[in-house]
């Protein structure tokens, strides 16, 4: 049991430190491009009324692919988008010819894409004799490691119109061509598109990790002393009932009245925290100082300080119900022990919906559908199988353990929140060494209380020390001692993305102990931003790109965070690497973007959107140039482009791979120079 608990708490901290980063293919020194196009109609002349259809044909380049459309997964389709007038209607959706279907295993579906050429038919209807079509295509290309999306302008030719009918003369005009049946092809590219790659990330494969969350903290709800006893009491309600058959249905709609009443709870907290808080929830302060507060009420009632209970009226109410019998009663049976076992399941519950909640419905769902599931599981069992009840350890003391446990590490978790935005608006409260120094504290007192030198409230005497404790004793000293030079400015690699970063260090013994060197210049912001290792750069795009072009040099660009893991954990496994170092400094203008800094900008610099709304911080700038001018959305994300603003090269995501990002530097320099 112990073994088991270890491994979800640390489950639990490790999912909430990743979930609001964006992990994406790695990529290689292949740069996508884009497609040739060709556009006709099926006929020469129409004439009023009639509906034709609009051909594009492409050419795909060697080595590449263009995702299709028609599928109900997640890589990004092309769309056609026709700017509207009274001389035509467009009718139907557009569609793919010479495509082929196939199983993708990243994205777990059915996807179709082009290679080699795509051909795409979009019927519109003529509605007077001065048609005027103009639109573009929206695609992406993609070759085997990453995607970049493209905007082609359609050059659409003339169409005679009249007024007589006119037969389809496929030697005029271009033919279109009837659907292909796909026959063998060999293995599909495995790639992600851009634009969707943080939500690809969490919707494919971060599904099941939230699932499993929420499995976990369905267990650690179970093992709470709040639910524990009551598995045996409510249990016995069901094998009183003398017809078996009809116990067990009960049984099965008791366990499903559960599910449902912790999945609605689970999705109503979620729910506070929907779409509109998505890059609020991550950086912003109230967000984060709101979860760290309540993560520490949660910690504090599971150490024994009080308990989280509802009223007793409230309670008493509703058990009330369940004397109804029927299927009625039943429901509210369960109503009453997810009320009773509130005290232990809604910290549980709450750190669940917390750490799934993202702006989207589907993701708390999976997590709370787990904890439900979970949750409700050994009440049906055992209600079905009564006699399994005489296996069950008996409740006592060593349930109150897990709660102390629990509560040490919902500490760490509240931590964590602060530092996120401790980091993002400088406070400096949480600096990196003083972050550590609470981590070790908490990692000694851990291994105290296992070997039983601490005892909180509740708590039985515990005569000896059991292996299973000595060991997880000796593991949290381990972690203390692991901990230790960070203090003094070792890097803890293992740790970096969760801990704060290296430049909120304020001392560093390498440096004769007077703080951590920082490399500052004349940009913009240089005081409160800083390039990791000793680099200098600019935080600002204009001013880098104008400084390239008096340096001559390509501009190196890095779509980053303050809250962004996988961005800390490149920097400290691979921008610190000698080969990646010495070119970052000698052969490269640096601008480090990022995309959650809450720096207000002067007035006069501020932009609007088209849709009204007003971008004021340098973040939120960042942001928009990031998404509107290179297309993509997550972070890291890496460019090198040369005076004209010409991508040279593209490294898309988080790949800690030194020979593949020195590859991916040599390549934009490479072509730089060419030109």
């Amino acid at each position: 049991m112990i073994r088991l608990l270890s491994f979800l708490a640390g489950f639990l901290f490790v999912a909430q430190t990743t979930y609001s980063q964006t992990h994406i293919s790695p990529s290689d020194d292949k740069t996508p491009l884009p497609v040739k196009w060709t556009v006709g109609f099926s006929v020469k002349e129409a004439k009023i009324g009639e509906e034709i259809d609009l051909i594009l044909r492409g050419k795909v380049p060697p080595h590449q692919h263009m995702y299709a459309n028609d599928y109900v997964c997640d890589p990004v389709p092309y769309t056609l988008k026709f700017k509207q007038n009274e001389s035509f209607k467009i009718i139907g959706s557009p569609k793919s010819f010479g495509h082929r279907t196939y199983k993708d295993d990243i994205f777990d579906c059915e996807v179709k894409d082009f290679e080699g050429t795509a051909e795409i038919h979009q019927k519109i209807k003529v509605l007077n004799a001065n048609l005027i079509l103009s639109g573009f295509i929206d695609y992406q290309t993609c070759t085997e490691s990453m995607c970049l999306a493209f905007k082609n302008q359609l050059n659409i030719p003339k169409l005679i119109i009249k007024n007589e009918p006119v037969k389809v003369d496929s030697s005029k005009g271009i033919a279109p061509i009837p659907p292909t049946v796909n026959t063998t092809i060999g293995p599909p590219v495995k790639t992600k598109s851009v634009s969707k790659a943080t939500k690809t990330d969490l919707n494919e494969r971060g599904l099941w990790a939230l699932f499993l969350l929420g499995i976990g903290g369905g267990l650690l709800a179970l093992l709470t002393p709040c639910v524990f006893p009551m598995i045996p009491m409510t249990v016995a309600f069901f094998t009183k009932e003398k017809d078996k058959a009809k116990g067990k249905k009960m049984a099965l709609f008791y366990g499903l009245s559960i599910l449902v009443i912790s999945l609605v709870l689970g999705l109503a907290l979620a729910a506070l925290f929907g779409e509109a808080f998505t890059n609020q929830l991550s950086t912003h302060w109230l967000p984060n100082i709101i979860f760290f507060l309540i993560f520490m009420v949660f910690a504090a009632s599971f150490l024994g300080m009080f308990e989280l209970v509802l009223p007793a009226s409230f309670v008493n109410k509703m058990d009330k119900q369940g004397d109804k019998g029927g299927y009625l009663g039943i429901f509210f049976i369960a109503f009453t022990l997810v009320l009773v076992s509130f005290s232990c399941t809604v910290p549980i519950v709450g750190s669940v919906a917390i750490l799934a909640a993202q702006g989207e419905f589907i993701r708390p769902f999976f997590a709370m559908l787990g904890f439900g599931l979970m949750f409700a599981f050994p009440f049906t069992l055992f209600a079905f199988f009564p006699q399994w009840l005489n296996s069950l350890p008996k409740s006592g003391g060593w349930l109150n353990s897990v709660k102390v446990v629990l509560g040490i590490v919902e500490i760490a978790l509240a931590l964590k929140f602060l530092s996120q935005a401790d980091v993002v608006y400088h406070w400096r409260i949480l600096d990196r060494d003083v972050f550590i120094a609470i981590w070790i504290s908490l990692a000694i007192l851990l291994g105290m209380y296992f070997l039983g030198k601490i005892k909180f409230s509740h708590d039985s005497d515990l005569p000896y020390v059991s292996v299973p404790r000595f060991t997880f004793a000796f593991l949290s000293f381990s972690f203390a001692f692991y901990l230790v030079p960070g203090l003094w400015g070792a890097p803890l690699r293992h740790l970096s993305g969760i801990l704060p970063p290296m430049s909120t260090q304020d001392y560093v013994v390498i440096n004769g102990g007077i703080g951590l060197e920082k490399k500052t210049n004349a940009a913009r912001f240089s005081d409160i931003l800083h390039l990791p290792h000793g680099l200098s750069g600019y935080y600002v795009y204009t001013e880098a790109l104008a400084a390239a072009k008096k340096a001559n040099k390509p501009l190196f660009i890095d779509f980053t965070g303050h809250a962004c893991a996988n961005c800390r954990r490149m920097e400290e496994y691979v921008w610190v690497k000698p080969e990646v170092l010495k070119r970052l400094n000698n052969d490269f203008v640096i601008a480090s973007l990022y995309v959650d800094e809450r720096t207000e900008l002067d007035k006069d610099e501020w932009m609007t959107k088209h849709d009204g709304s007003v971008l004021k911080t340098l973040g939120e700038q960042n942001f928009e140039l990031q998404v509107s001018k290179f297309k993509t959305a997550g972070q890291p994300y890496y460019f090198i482009v040369d005076a004209n603003e010409t991508i040279l090269s593209v490294f898309n995501g988080y790949d800690p791979d030194p020979e593949k990002f020195t590859a991916f530097l040599e390549q934009g320099k490479r072509k730089f120079e060419a030109q």
